[in-house]
């Protein structure tokens, strides 16, 4: 099988990209970056996915599955010129993938695209499905049309799916994030912390676009998340079993002040189950928090 990949020299494309040439996959790369790792089976590109009148129809030669990964970091202020950047890495990208294979002549049979749990904003206690509502705020409406773009290459005879991803741990990504203020023994949380946190490990991330890309029976959202998501206060707690820190408590508007907008982060509550996953008996490596953290920071 050939997987193209869309931003596949980032956070989750290398880790994927590794993986899918262990099981024998040729992997094509295209990012604006050098590829960090390197195969016989791996062809890397350098190009802007931004620029459709740039790409060459060499890339997708024999390609099975497309696989989309491209998006600018949330984790920084949502300025206008911000905004736009992390709209346009998604969704005119996606936009960009899609007009392309269109005036293909041997098109590729799947194409799968990147979403994120921002899909489903703030939602309290509610246990959230794929079939659950889009919720409020600018990360619900990137995910939307992030995905209504994605969902565009059934016009095509393409199989579609939306990986809504929930925050991934691994060396990097938002734990590289989170513990930067561990280095001076302090961590914080903002209000009382029992908004529900849904994580996924680095391991299980990689299995899942691999689980999309052969398993014909999936179509549609998909959950990317563990069984098992827990209260951003004892995610905290269970970071600072394996980092010691000492928690600051503060009052969650101090960081709507500070962030605006871009607080919804850490703020909302999403309590996501990966519920196309489990009933097709997908076997998550990490599905506890505890084994995910020490496979991560110990290993």
């Amino acid at each position: 099988m050939k997987v193209l990949i869309g931003g596949g020299s980032g956070f989750i494309g290398q880790h994927l990209a590794q993986f899918l040439l262990e099981k024998d996959c040729e992997v094509t790369i295209l990012d604006r970056h050098k590829s960090r790792i390197s195969s016989p089976g791996l062809t890397s590109f350098i190009v802007d996915l931004l620029k459709p009148e740039r790409f060459e129809k060499k890339w997708f030669d024999g390609v099975d599955a497309v696989v989309n990964l491209s998006g600018r970091d949330i984790f920084t202020f949502w300025t206008k010129e911000a905004r736009k950047e992390i709209w346009d890495s998604r969704v005119t990208v996606n936009k960009n993938l899609i007009d392309f294979i269109s005036h293909l002549g041997q098109k590729p049979k799947i194409f799968i695209s990147a979403s994120a749990v921002g899909f489903y904003g703030d939602k309290g206690e509610t246990l959230l499905t794929e079939t659950a509502p889009r919720g409020e705020g600018f990360l619900a409406e990137v995910c939307q049309a992030w995905e209504e773009e994605a969902r565009k290459a059934e016009n095509f005879g393409l199989r579609s799916v939306q990986v809504r991803t929930a925050p991934v741990l691994g060396k990097g990504g938002i734990l590289k994030q989170m513990t930067r203020s561990f280095r001076f023994g302090v961590t914080f949380i903002f209000g009382r912390g029992n908004n529900w946190f849904s994580w996924i490990h680095m391991n299980d991330i990689v299995r899942i676009y691999h689980f999309c890309i052969v398993n014909q029976n999936l179509a549609g959202p998909v959950n990317a998340c563990s069984p098992n998501p827990v209260r951003f206060r004892e995610f905290i707690n269970q970071l600072r079993e394996f980092k010691k820190a000492v928690i600051i408590t503060l009052p969650a508007c101090l960081l709507k002040i500070a962030l605006q907008e871009t607080a919804d982060v850490v703020l909302f509550s999403q309590r996501m189950v990966p519920s196309k996953l489990t009933d097709l008996d997908f076997q998550f490596r990490y599905p506890l928090l505890r084994d995910a953290l020490k496979a991560t920071l110990t290993e």
